[in-house]
Parts: C-alpha cells; structure tokens; sequence
C-alpha cells in the first residue's frame, strides 16, 4: 500500500482513516525467530518518554554500552519529524560529539526515498544503532509500510542492531501505543501552523490509540506525566483507552499498559526489562519512572509505578505480576491500619520496604493537600535505597503506622531510641479498684500520687481476677501516702472554698459490684 502526505500543512483529514490499522510486524507477546535455526530472538531496544531523552548523558552511555562498540555506527530515521534538518542535528549532536559515523534515512516523501537495495544496504547492514526522531507516529506507521522500512527495522534487530528513540521513537517498539497524531500542528510545518490557528482550534483535538510494531506485547504511553496541548492529561485518556479496549476484548484476555514519564528511561535486552531514571516528574512529584496499568476485576484501571534505577532485570510479566501483588498486599489489616491524611497506597510502599512485596512493586498514590480543599492526586515512588527511620520518613516505614510510633520517633534522638518497640497500651479499665491505682480508675482522679503508690502498682492491678465470683476480696493494705496526700488536699479545698462539695457525696466511697450483689468498701 503506497502513502505519501499530499501537504505539510494538513494532515488530520489524511490520517484519521488509518487510525485502526495493524502495522504489526512481531507476534505480540514473543520473541522474533531466527529463519535458518528457529532460535529465539529478543531485541535491544532502550528508549525515553521525551524526543530527545536519549542524549542525557546516563541514557546515551547505555545505548553505546549495548552495542559493545566505543564509536557506534549510527542510522537516523527522522520520519516522524518529516525528515527535518533542524530535528535531525539535535538527534544526532550526541553521537556526532564521541566521533560516531551517521548515515541519514529520509523517506518522508518519495522523492528522497532511496530503493528497497540501498534501504537495505543502510538499515541492514551498515548500523549498531537505529535512532528514531519523535513527532507523528500514525504518519511514520503508515509511511514505513508501505515502502518495507518496517520490515527491514525487523531484520536489523534479529542482527543485534540497538533499536532507540523517544517519544514516537518509544512507542513504535510496542504492540500499541498513545499518540498525538492528530493534533492540528503535527505536520512538518507545525510552527507556521500554529501561528494560523485560533485558541480553540488548538484545543480541538483527541489522543488516539494505533498499533506499531509489536515487540513490547503493552500498550505504551510516552510522556505519561505531562498533559497535550489540548490540556487534557495524557495518564487519564490512556486509562479511559485501557478500559475501552479491555471492555471490548474481554476480561479474560488481559491488556496491559506501560507508562513512561518524560525523565524516565527503558532498557530492553535479553528479553528482561530494566528501568532507568534521572530525576523528578515533570508533574513535580515523585521520581519519573515506568508504570503499568491494567483493568482489574472491579473494571477500575489500576496505574502502578515501578522502581526505577534497582540495576534489576525482570520479564514484562513478572513487572505485571510483582505490580498487581502490590495492589493485593492492600488486603492486609496492617497496611488498612491508616489515617484519614495518609493513602492507603502508602501502605503498600512501607511493606515494598518491609519486603512484604519486592520493590518493584508499587501502587498510584493519592496525596491529600494540607491547604486545598480538593485533593491532589499523583504518583508517588518509593526511594530505592534503604533508609532509616526518622521523623521524616515515618511514611515510609516498615513499622505500623501508629500515634504511640510517631510520639516515639519525634522524640527519638539516636537510631536505637526510633527503632525501640513503642511502649505497651495501658491495661483495660476492668479492674477493682484499690487505693494504689486510682490512676486507672474510671471514677476517681489521680490526687497526689506517691512513688510509694507506684511500686505496689502491679500487685494490685490485677487483683480482680483472683475474686471469686460472690465472694468480696479481704481490702488490700492502706497506702498511708496516698490517703495522707488526698485528706491533705481535701481539707485544703474545703478551707479554700467552703462550698466545695464532699469528696464521696454520699458518704461512701462508690459501690462496686462482685458477682450478682453490691457492696461498699469502706477504706478509712
């Protein structure tokens, strides 16, 4: 199938039709196979959620080291871009400063098209990596099939050519993906567009899911913590497109989605995901990183972000395995153990650390704001390394999260003093009452404690239950201090304000009931 854009200026009308075609060249799900000995064949690919993450320094040295070569021989297909000069020199500025050689594809149009040979000759035989440019993905889609690019890009990778790109150049080497194909200023000459349309026009526009080239089996979401220029938020249309496509395939064949923040970078190798990341979201929250989202069984779409920078490798299914485990580690009665200011998402991350799950898993958190009245909602990450617990960082703590815990850790001035088991809860107020421990008495106020009172404490706490059931306990032994300290005070009052009534109304102290009958204990 020949296509070629007939403008740079207007493309939506051209494209929309082809919003629903299978540009697959992979099974989704399995490796490539060799044609001569059937051997399984696993990609290299390493691609960033931004266009151009690939020349930060930590993510380009990754490129070079996977392909074993110091100066890497270097194809560039700006395709996405239109095949334009400007994208094409801050695409290349990193290989071009190490001294690499750059051979550029432009197949755009037909007129800088080369032939299937010479397509060949660069995609196949001459590269150890293959950049592709950010910008329309549908267009390249469509551009690359129906001239065989796509078919000699899979060649290239069962030869151990690393595959890299951001943004349109991270989607592609997925099943599906999310795209701003649409937009009215993706077109070659988008800044002239841009320039010709009105506000609303600009907003007048809708993300859409197309299939690539199927060697990732996800749905992939680049720059999942950003919004498009029509303002709406990129994670929430992919979970709504999630839902869709799961509603629509059925529950019993499970879609998974795979987010990728701006900062956030994938390595693919081996068959095994690794996840890399340089700094915070672009949202400003949490460090950027990978996240999976999928449909539960409640049809809520679950977006869990990932550990990034562990140095682990791990299978695609084993991230979506260890990710819904963190989701079922909320069943917990120690993670529901929560306050009204704190998710229940923490949770999850404070048994993450605990090892309760692995670190890997995570869960979409909901932080409160303390001085709005609505919540704001985002994605909090784990810190990677281990810590120890302080005051700050109580959110995080493998312990339960409790007032007696918080009072302790605040208090706390060594390491020893915050990781000591938290005190003891006070014993139940099911017991006689005695002179000795009026200080857990229901009744009575604690009036001039003495330290003689404290040490008998014990014995007398637990006096109730040597009581046989309608038998009255012989009166435990009078602490003369404490009843010297209360007549002390008592007569104090009284000369004080006459008018204060009797300590025991009555004239007795309060009645307490053994077994079926009542009695007074008299103390004085």
């Amino acid at each position: 199938m020949y296509f070629e854009l007939a403008s740079d200026f207007v493309i939506n009308d051209t494209l929309k039709p082809h919003v629903g075609d299978n540009f697959r060249v992979a099974a989704p799900g399995l490796p490539l196979q060799c044609p001569d000995t059937g051997r399984a064949i696993y990609p290299k690919i390493m691609t960033t959620g931004s266009g151009n993450g690939i020349h930060e320094p930590a993510f380009f040295a990754k490129i070079v080291a996977m392909t074993g070569k110091e100066k890497p021989k270097v194809v560039y297909i700006g395709t996405p871009f239109f095949d334009r000069e400007d994208k094409y020199e801050s695409g290349t500025k990193s290989f071009r400063a190490i001294g690499c050689r750059i051979k550029r594809l432009m197949v755009a149009k037909e007129c800088t098209t080369p032939s299937p040979e010479e397509m060949r000759r660069i995609i196949v035989d001459f590269p150890d990596v293959i950049v592709v440019s950010g910008g329309n993905s549908l267009f390249a889609m469509l551009r690359w099939q129906s001239i065989g690019l796509d078919l000699l890009i899979k060649e290239a990778a069962m030869k151990g050519v690393v595959l890299c790109g951001g943004s349109a150049g991270c989607g592609c080497w997925f099943d599906t993906m999310q795209t701003d194909s649409l937009k009215p200023e993706a077109c070659k000459l988008s800044e002239r567009v841009l320039t010709e349309l009105s506000a609303e026009e600009r907003l007048n526009w809708s993300f859409v899911r197309i299939s690539c080239m199927g060697y990732l089996n996800a749905f992939c979401v680049p720059h999942i913590d950003t919004k498009g220029t029509n303002e709406v938020a990129r994670v929430d249309i992919a979970k709504k497109m999630l839902l869709d496509a799961q509603l629509e395939s059925g529950m019993e064949h499970p879609i998974i989605g795979f987010g990728v923040d701006e900062l956030a970078g994938v390595v693919y190798e081996n068959g095994k995901l690794s996840i890399m990341s340089l700094g915070k979201r672009k949202n400003g929250i949490g460090e950027a990183t990978c996240h999976i989202l999928y449909v539960d069984q409640r049809r809520e779409v679950m977006c869990i972000p990932l550990t990034p920078n562990t140095g682990e490798a791990a299978t695609l299914e084993e991230l979506i395995e260890r990710a819904m485990r963190s989701v079922e580690a909320l069943q917990s009665p120690l993670d529901l153990i929560v306050s009204e200011e704190i998710s229940i998402s923490h949770a999850v991350h404070r048994r993450g650390v605990s090892r309760a799950i692995d670190d890997w898993g995570l869960i979409d958190a909901t932080v409160k704001a303390t001085e709005a009245d609505d919540p704001l909602v985002a994605d909090q990450l784990l810190p990677s390394h281990k810590h120890e617990r302080t005051p700050s960082n109580l959110l995080y703590s493998p312990a339960p999260l409790t007032i007696e815990r918080i009072t302790d850790d605040i208090n706390a001035t060594t390491l020893e003093e915050r990781c000591a088991a938290p005190s003891p809860p006070p014993p139940p107020h099911t017991h006689q009452r005695t002179p000795s421990n009026f200080q857990h008495s229901p009744a009575l106020h604690n009036i001039g404690r003495t330290s003689e009172d404290t040490s008998t404490m014990s014995s007398c706490r637990n006096d109730h239950e040597k009581v046989p059931v309608g038998e009255l306990p012989p009166p435990p032994a009078p602490s003369v201090g404490l009843f010297q300290s209360m007549m002390t005070a008592a007569a104090t009052a009284e000369q004080l304000n006459p008018n204060l009534p009797p300590l025991f109304p009555r004239g007795d102290p309060p009645a307490i009931k053994v077994g079926n009958s009542y009695s007074h204990t008299h103390t004085c």
